[in-house]
């Protein structure tokens, strides 16, 4: 989808020297703009429902230190085993 917005030039020539920052277009930089500028409202959010205590205290996330590896085991899917489990 094309979404095409007149911009002030002011605006048009930070956006383009961000682009060029990040060694981006300028398309692909609005867009991780947009998604910076959408994580950081969604923090925003749940960090003012924390201090009216609408919700508990989120527990930081563990850091990943290694990439996921699936553990290697023998015999049948486990899929198969809990359809076979449920006839």
């Amino acid at each position: 989808m094309t979404i095409t917005i007149d911009l002030p030039n002011d605006v048009q020539q930070r956006l383009e020297q961000q682009a060029r920052l990040r060694g981006t277009t300028l398309s692909e930089a609005i867009a991780q703009l947009l998604d910076e500028f959408q994580a950081s409202r969604t923090h925003e959010f749940w960090e003012k429902l924390e201090a009216e205590g609408r919700v508990a205290k989120r527990k930081p996330a563990p850091p990943d230190d290694k990439p996921f590896q699936p553990i290697q085991v023998q015999g049948k899917p486990l899929s198969e085993v809990i359809v076979e489990e449920r006839r």
